[in-house]
């Protein structure tokens, strides 16, 4: 059964720019993943600049993976003192997706 992850990432409104560069580089690495089926980068357009991933894995050993990965690992230590507020992390089952 395929796992689903939505993240939300909320910086400080003076580190906008060097936090995407951050999940930018973050991208590049995870789609590289075993397991890992998605893994996408949206940027709001209306209230506070926020950035959110949606990202789909194989299983849960494959989200078990990227949680332990290097570049995981990187990107948490770069962006939290970036935050505005708590990296928010929700990781769900498939109810209900168009193919």
């Amino acid at each position: 059964m395929s796992i689903y992850v939505f993240a939300s990432v909320t910086p400080k409104a003076e580190h906008l720019e060097a936090a995407e560069i951050i999940l930018r580089a973050a991208v590049s690495e995870s789609r590289k993943e075993a397991g890992c089926l998605r893994y996408d980068l949206f940027k709001t357009v209306q209230g506070e600049t926020s950035f959110q991933f949606l990202e789909a894995y194989t299983d849960q050993a494959a989200l078990i993976a990227h949680a332990q990965s290097a570049h995981f690992l990187t990107l948490k230590e770069q962006i939290t003192p970036l935050l505005a507020q708590p990296l928010t992390i929700s990781i769900t089952s498939a109810v209900d997706v168009a193919a």
